[in-house]
C-alpha cells in the first residue's frame, strides 16, 4: 500500500507539472495567437473586397452594402474591444485591471449617439470604508464573489469567468463577454457572405488558364475562402452553444456545476434549479444589456462599450416556485449526497411549471458560494474593507 500510495502521489505530480507548463504556454504563446488573428482576418477581408466586392455590378452592392459596413465595423471593432477591455477582476493590480470607465462622453458609449440605459447602472457592493464578506481564493488569497473563478493561465480570479481564450490573450468574463459573443457572430456572417457571394470567384480561382483581374493571387483568394469556409462552420457552432449556455443563465465553468449537480440531484428523487435562470429571455436581456433596464436592442449593430448589468458581486437569482406546497415536516432531503452546501427547498413538483418530473418531486437550489468553489473547499472567508 506505502508504495501504491506514493506512486500515485508521484503521477499527481507529474500532472500538475505538466498542467502549470501548459498554462505558461498557452499564457505566452497568446500575444502570437492575436497577431495571427488580426493578421488572418485582414488578409480575409482585404481579399474579399478586391476580389468579390468591386466586380459587382451596381444592385448586388447596393443589396449588400448594409453587411459591406455592419460586417467590417462590428468584426474588427469586436475583436479589438474583446482583446483591449478587461475581463474584470475582484481587486485591482494595476491600472490596466480597473473596469473601463463607461464614460457617456466617450466616441464608444451609447450615450453618445442618444441611445441610453433604461435604468440606474450597477453599483459597486461595497465602499473602501464598508466591509464584505466573500468567498477567499486560497490560490490568489483575494476576494472571490459569486460565480467568480481562479484562473491558472492569468494566475488570478476573474468575475463571472467563462473560460481563458488565447486568441484574445486572456479570460473571457464578466466586461468582455458580450463584445466575445458578439465578434463570433458577426465574424460567422462574414465567412458566409465570403462563402456564398465569393464562389463564382473561388472557382473561377482554380482555371489557371483566364486572366486574373485582382491584385490579389488566385492562390491568396483560394487560402481565404478556405479559411472563411472553416471559420465559417467551427465558429458559429461554438458561438451558437455560448448562446445556448447564456440563454441558460449560465457559463462554460457553471454548466459542467450544474450538469454534475442536476444528475445527483436526479438520483436523489430531487429536482435542481439553477440559482441565476431568470428564463431564456430574461438571461439573454441581461446578458446584452438591452430591453427593460438596459439598452436599445439597436446597441447589438455597433461596436459599442455597454457595461455589463451587474457589478460582479450580486447577481439577481431566481425565486422558488411559489405553486409548490411544503413537504411534511421531518422530510429528509439527503443535500450532502448532493454536493456541499445545496439549498434544500421540499416542495412538491407540477407538470404545469414546466420544472419538474410530476408530482413527488422536490426542488434544491445551488448556494452561489458553493457553485463559486472551484477549490476543493476554497480558502475561507474573504472578509476586509475593499482597497
Amino acid at each position: 500500500m506505502p508504495l501504491i500510495r506514493g506512486a500515485s502521489g508521484l503521477v499527481i505530480r507529474c500532472f500538475r507539472k505538466v498542467e502549470r507548463c501548459a498554462d505558461a504556454v498557452t499564457g505566452a504563446a497568446g500575444p502570437v495567437f492575436v497577431a495571427l488573428a488580426w493578421v488572418l482576418t485582414v488578409f480575409c477581408g482585404l481579399a474579399f473586397f478586391d476580389v468579390v466586392a468591386r466586380t459587382l455590378s451596381f444592385w448586388p452592392t447596393l443589396l449588400l452594402l448594409p453587411a459591406y459596413i455592419l460586417v467590417p465595423l462590428n468584426l474588427y471593432g469586436q475583436y479589438w474591444l474583446v482583446t483591449h477591455v478587461g475581463s474584470g477582476f475582484p481587486t485591482a493590480r494595476s491600472q490596466r485591471d480597473q473596469p473601463p470607465s463607461y464614460s457617456p462622453h466617450s466616441l464608444l458609449a451609447p450615450e453618445r449617439y442618444g441611445w441610453h440605459r433604461d435604468g440606474p447602472p450597477p453599483q459597486r457592493a461595497a465602499t473602501a470604508l464598508e466591509r464584505v464578506r466573500v468567498r477567499r481564493c486560497r490560490k490568489c488569497d483575494g476576494p472571490k464573489p459569486a460565480r467568480t473563478h481562479h484562473c491558472s493561465v492569468c494566475k488570478r480570479c476573474v468575475l463571472l469567468m467563462d473560460h481563458h481564450c488565447p486568441w484574445i490573450n486572456g479570460c473571457v468574463g464578466l466586461h468582455n463577454q458580450r463584445h466575445f459573443v458578439l465578434f463570433m457572430f458577426w465574424i460567422s456572417v462574414g465567412c458566409w457572405t465570403v462563402l456564398t457571394v465569393g464562389f463564382a470567384r473561388f472557382w473561377e480561382s482554380f482555371d489557371f488558364m483566364n486572366e486574373w483581374d485582382a491584385y490579389t493571387p488566385k492562390i491568396g483568394f483560394t487560402l481565404a475562402y478556405i479559411l472563411s469556409l472553416a471559420i465559417g462552420i467551427a465558429v458559429p457552432i461554438l458561438g451558437g452553444w455560448h448562446l445556448l449556455m447564456v440563454s441558460n443563465g449560465e457559463t462554460s465553468i457553471e454548466t459542467h456545476d450544474n450538469d454534475y449537480l442536476s444528475r445527483k440531484a436526479k438520483s436523489e428523487g430531487l429536482i435542481y434549479l439553477n440559482p441565476y435562470d431568470l428564463g431564456r429571455r430574461r438571461n439573454l436581456e441581461n446578458f446584452f444589456n438591452i430591453g427593460p433596464g438596459g439598452y436599445p436592442r439597436i446597441t447589438l449593430l455597433f461596436p459599442l462599450l455597454v457595461p455589463p448589468y451587474s457589478n460582479g458581486w450580486e447577481w439577481p437569482l431566481r425565486p422558488m416556485p411559489t405553486e409548490a406546497t411544503p413537504a411534511a415536516p421531518g422530510t429528509k432531503l439527503h443535500t450532502p449526497e448532493l454536493a456541499a452546501g445545496l439549498l434544500a427547498q421540499d416542495a412538491s413538483a407540477s407538470n404545469e411549471m414546466g420544472l419538474g418530473d410530476g408530482p413527488g418531486g422536490k426542488y434544491v437550489m445551488g448556494g452561489q458560494d458553493e457553485l463559486t468553489d472551484d477549490e476543493d473547499g476554497g480558502g475561507g472567508w474573504w472578509d476586509r474593507p475593499l482597497e
